[in-house]
């Protein structure tokens, strides 16, 4: 019948990136982030100088390890994309950081043809956005003095 679900996942907390209420590329993002466990929260513009977002290991309130991943206001999609392609394609770059926790920086680089930037392109790609490039810089974020 017409407007009833095939979809036998509807309703019990799984999602699609082809749902129909997941209508921008970022929140196809969103539901994957959901859907890997990974927590995604905003990044307040007066911390977020240089910044687009950050990614990062942290744990859960039962102290098993938990992605993280922190955004600004612009390039959200893009910034999202990155850092889930470093939390699941290289998350021994984290290791560089002393908190676990790197800075990814405004600046796009130009597009990788592997590692973390190729597989967010693919991802944006996917949930239907295009982009010039999906790569950007890690940084490790010093702690205010």
């Amino acid at each position: 019948m017409m407007g009833e679900s095939t979809d036998d996942s509807a309703g019990n907390g799984d999602a699609s990136i082809n749902d129909p209420l997941l209508s921008t590329p970022a929140a196809r993002l969103m539901a994957l982030a959901m859907g890997t466990g990974t927590r995604v929260f905003d990044i307040p513009a007066a911390r977020s100088v240089g910044l687009a977002g950050l990614v990062g290991v942290s744990s859960d309130q039962n102290g098993e390890p938990q992605g993280s991943i922190g955004l600004t206001d612009d390039l959200r999609a893009d910034v999202l994309a990155f850092g889930l392609a470093v939390l699941v394609g290289t998350p021994e770059v984290l290791a560089e950081s002393p908190d676990g926790i790197l800075g990814i920086s405004r600046q796009r680089l130009p597009q990788a043809d592997n590692g973390p930037g190729n597989l967010a392109w693919h991802m944006l790609q996917t949930c239907g956005r295009e982009s010039p490039s999906t790569t950007f810089r890690l940084m490790i974020i010093q702690p205010d003095e």
